[in-house]
């Protein structure tokens, strides 16, 4: 297997993300988890995001690299939040001792010497007055060559701008904050990140599975983190998906890569037949402009920036 040498959508401009491969979405064959890896890496993919907390992730991916004869993707980890098996129930360690034995651990578990990127995992639970200290520690991964790069993997607080003003992290990784249901980084942190030279990589394509295989679940019964706003937009977007016919998934998608290229989307898939219809959606490539003309006007002005105007 190899690297396919005519560039797509998908090579271009997509991370897999391996929340749900690694089983923190619900039980997975591990054996399938990396047989979809190596699909993806053999479909173009030239970058994974993994972390601890991301249940059997790092185990599986690991297994993955030891299989994959072509060029090693791109490779992002996280540090801060403890391995779990389920979405749920977050453990910290943003201890100095913590997060070392998590770095070193995660190097280990994917045979690596060094990692191209490490995020600091949800820096809003890192308390206030120790921000700093854990910055620091961040940094010292960079200086000492375990990290190419060091970034924000998580909605961060205002505290941590000074940082990114001043070049510190080379990379930010938010979630639901730029997708078919809410534009809020469009207008702010995105040419935050453009004007300061900083990586943006967009997770959550999909709002965590509402603009997808979720939808009717959520719609029955809105679970308390949808605000009802949201809920509503989905609604209206999910009108427009059927008005022509294509499925929503889809639609939000290829609504991302009408945007911009200024970033790159963070897709998740469970399974090999979530990833292949994702990569087969992808590389359609943006909307016809009726159809994102349409959900951008669905969108303007009514919550710019995440909030009833």
């Amino acid at each position: 297997m190899s690297n396919p040498l005519t560039e797509t959508f998908f090579s271009s401009r997509c991370v897999l993300g391996t929340a749900g491969l690694g089983g923190i979405w619900g039980p997975v064959n591990v054996e399938e988890s990396i047989q979809t890896i190596l699909h993806a890496l053999d479909s173009g993919c030239t970058a994974i995001d993994m972390a601890p907390a991301y249940a059997d992730a790092e185990v599986i991916v690991g297994e993955a690299l030891k299989l994959w004869k072509g060029k090693l993707p791109f490779i992002s980890t996280k540090v801060g939040r403890l391995k779990s098996f389920a979405s749920g129930d977050g453990s910290y360690d943003y201890s100095n001792e913590g997060m070392e034995q998590s770095v070193m651990n995660s190097l280990q578990t994917l045979g690596v010497p060094c990692v191209d990127l490490l995020l600091l995992h949800e820096p809003e639970v890192v308390s206030a007055d120790e921000v700093e200290r854990v910055v620091e520690k961040m940094v010292s991964f960079k200086r000492r060559g375990i990290a190419q790069k060091i970034g924000l993997g998580g909605n961060y607080p205002d505290c941590y701008k000074s940082y990114l003003s001043k070049g510190v992290f080379d990379v930010v990784m938010r979630f639901n904050k730029l997708n078919a249901c809410i534009m809020e980084d469009q207008y702010t942190e995105l040419p935050f990140c453009i004007d300061n030279n900083i990586e943006y990589f967009l997770a959550s394509p999909l709002y965590m599975g509402l603009l997808g295989q979720r939808f009717d679940e959520f719609s029955l019964n809105k679970p308390d983190w949808i605000p009802e706003h949201i809920m509503s937009r989905a609604r209206e977007v999910k009108l427009i998906a059927d008005k022509y016919n294509m499925p929503l998934n889809e639609l939000a998608h290829r609504y991302l890569l009408g945007l911009s290229s200024a970033f790159r989307i963070v897709i998740g898939a469970s399974n090999m037949q979530q990833l292949t219809s994702t990569i087969k959606d992808i590389n359609h490539g943006p909307l016809p402009l009726e159809i994102q003309t349409q959900i951008a006007d669905c969108l303007q002005d009514k919550t710019m920036y995440g909030t009833n105007r």
